[in-house]
């Protein structure tokens, strides 16, 4: 069975490797554009906190249109590569080391936009997740916002097909990915009838695991917590989707969720 481990999966946050590689991207995913825009008329008068910003990519697009912008980690190498990546940053905008799951020092309801992207949510073990929607609502002011994105569970049968490739090496890679995720994760028909799952899918060498959930019942527990205004947006269109046709999003490796506090 597969576990998160919190401490092991900072370590390799931490690493060298996995630092050079967040810090050198800056692209938002279609998702996120939406996203932004949706809130691009708030944003110059929004206090917004970014969770788990790694190297600082979301930072790029975000940082200039808020009022005021924390960017946070729970690695605190990765704070340190921002700090690097932004040294004219103005005192309207700060980096520090915050656990989502445990945001004591942020005062109750400071913030009006809250995100959560690349599914960093899914690094939190099952138990502590809830934690984390907690969390949001207290720092959250009533009537803000609140984005993440996370993986998919009705997308794991697409993860064991094979694919064709022109390049030789990675055609034949997918064998050995396979097989790992056969090792780790056992057939995929057995995620069929589950709402979530921790699997290892081969993120950073199979080092970590990764919580999947499928949108239905993600939507689900967010209202059940209070959430208002779910709103889904697929990662491959960047579309927003009807509440009926969450379940027709096998394509989709993860989806992004925004909803108002």
């Amino acid at each position: 069975m597969n576990t998160i481990d919190a401490v092991k999966d900072k370590q390799v946050w931490n690493s060298d490797d996995v630092i050079r590689t967040y810090a050198s991207v800056a692209d938002l995913q279609k998702p996120e554009e939406a996203i932004l825009n949706a809130l691009r008329d708030r944003l110059p008068n929004a206090r917004m906190l970014d969770l788990g910003i790694g190297g600082g990519r979301t930072t790029v697009h975000f940082e200039p249109l808020a009022y005021e912008y924390h960017g946070t980690d729970y690695a605190e190498r990765m704070v340190e590569a921002c700090l690097r990546r932004f040294p004219s940053a103005g005192p309207r905008t700060r980096f520090f080391v915050l656990d989502a799951t445990d945001m004591r020092g942020v005062p109750d309801h400071y913030y009006d936009f809250v995100l959560f992207s690349f599914n960093g949510i899914d690094c939190v073990a099952p138990h502590d997740r809830e934690k984390v929607f907690c969390e949001v609502q207290r720092v959250c002011k009533p009537g803000g916002h609140f984005a993440f994105s996370s993986h998919n569970l009705l997308y794991v049968p697409r993860m064991y097909r094979l694919k064709w490739y022109r390049r030789w090496r990675e055609f034949l890679y997918q064998f050995y990915r396979i097989a790992m995720l056969l090792y780790y994760n056992g057939l995929p028909g057995q995620y069929a009838n589950k709402k979530f799952a921790v699997l290892r899918d081969g993120v950073e060498h199979f080092s970590l695991s990764i919580f999947y959930i499928q949108p239905e019942y993600q939507v689900w527990q967010l209202q059940r917590m209070g959430f208002r205004n779910v709103r889904v947006f697929s990662y491959k269109t960047g579309e927003e989707v009807d509440h009926s046709r969450l379940n027709t999003l096998s394509a989709d490796a993860w989806v992004y969720y925004l909803c108002e506090i």
